[in-house]
């Protein structure tokens, strides 16, 4: 994620190999986020509607409610400084919030997606999982309403992860051998080959195809083109899974992986922090024209993406400081409110005791 954000903000950077590189995982690096999200969340199905609140959406809404009003508006100055936007009223900040149109929209999505499996946690795994697909009706909607199509693409591989756990965990102990690679491969190559073909069709026709259910009468590119992404990250999981297990047998790499693993909020919500603060506003008053053939270093494409990356992993270590300092700190890791929550039926519970005696 924050090489994409990276290559976004730097100019000419969507040419470089980094970028290429960050294409090529496009179809995994999302899908896994919410395939292992699902994998985590399993412990709901036993909880109460409260102690799924408490226990589980508590940790998303904090974090979410507090930064993204933050990062919101530090984007609308930089808007405002580069581009002479006007800043946007305070009710923009608040659709921003519950329309969850903003960078951390996958907290917003992760508290959806869990009262989504809450819901289903009682149905049989077959019907369960085409209940994930019920985002598909809206889909016509999807330009008009932003959490559409991350539920079309990302809601499916959630309750995957969550309903087919079991089965993810016998094929990971499984991913290297013969008959696990050969399956591994052939639906990653269709994957590649679905994706391909899409790219081939939109660059040579216009298309539009009859929609048989309310919203519209037909639906065009970016409406299949969901479908389309949908398919080949289902088709691409078992490459990721394969991927993920292999670097977990690299000493080194594995706990690197893991320390970023589980400080991946601070990450999120710190990189774009950080990339408006210190590369957008520097940018701003150097003024100096980035590109690829730069015949100076500070000029130089390269160079920026380097200070961007370097940026981006100091504003989420500042965040994960942030969260070891006392009160403020609740912020980003809020503490637990079930324990709370059971003490105050503690009196009743005595004293119902007491009548009965």
């Amino acid at each position: 994620m924050i090489f994409l954000h990276v290559s976004m903000a730097v100019p000419e950077a969507e040419l470089s190999p980094l970028a290429l590189a960050n294409t090529m995982a496009d179809p995994l690096r999302m899908p896994l986020f919410f395939l292992i999200s699902g994998l985590f969340a399993t412990k709901i199905f036993r909880f109460s509607f409260l102690e799924l609140f408490t226990r589980r959406l508590w940790f998303f809404l904090v974090p979410y409610l507090v930064w993204v009003p933050v990062e919101t508006y530090l984007k609308n100055r930089e808007y405002l400084l580069v581009h002479q936007a006007p800043m946007p009223p305070a009710m923009d900040y608040l659709k921003a919030l519950v329309f969850g149109v903003n960078m951390a929209w996958f907290l917003y999505a992760l508290v959806l997606f869990n009262i989504a499996l809450w819901l289903t946690r009682k149905l049989p795994v077959p019907w369960a999982i085409a209940a994930s697909l019920v985002p598909v009706v809206a889909l016509p909607l999807h330009l008009e309403f932003h959490m559409i199509g991350k539920a079309v693409l990302y809601l499916p591989i959630f309750f995957l992860g969550a309903f087919l756990r079991p089965m993810i965990t016998r094929f990971s102990g499984r991913v290297f051998t013969p008959l696990c690679l050969a399956g591994t491969m052939s639906a990653y190559l269709a994957g590649l080959a679905l994706f391909i073909a899409w790219a081939h069709i939109v660059g040579s026709t216009q298309m539009s195809i009859p929609w048989p259910l309310p919203g519209a009468t037909t639906v065009g590119v970016p409406e299949i083109e969901l479908l389309v992404r949908l398919s080949t990250h289902v088709l691409m999981l078992p490459a990721g899974i394969t991927i993920a297990v292999l670097l977990s047998k690299i000493s080194v790499v594995s706990q690197s992986l893991q320390f970023i693993g589980r400080n991946t909020l601070p990450v999120y919500l710190g990189h774009p922090i950080a990339l408006t603060l210190v590369y957008h506003f520097t940018q701003f008053r150097l003024q100096v024209p980035v590109t690829a053939e730069a015949g100076h270093w500070i000029a130089s494409t390269n160079f920026w993406m380097t200070a961007a990356v370097a940026i981006s992993f100091l504003g989420g270590l500042a965040l994960w400081a942030l969260a070891r300092v006392p009160v403020l700190g609740w912020t980003i890791a809020p503490p637990p409110i079930h324990g709370l929550w059971a003490r105050r039926q503690e009196p009743s519970v005595s004293g119902s005791a007491l009548v009965r005696r």
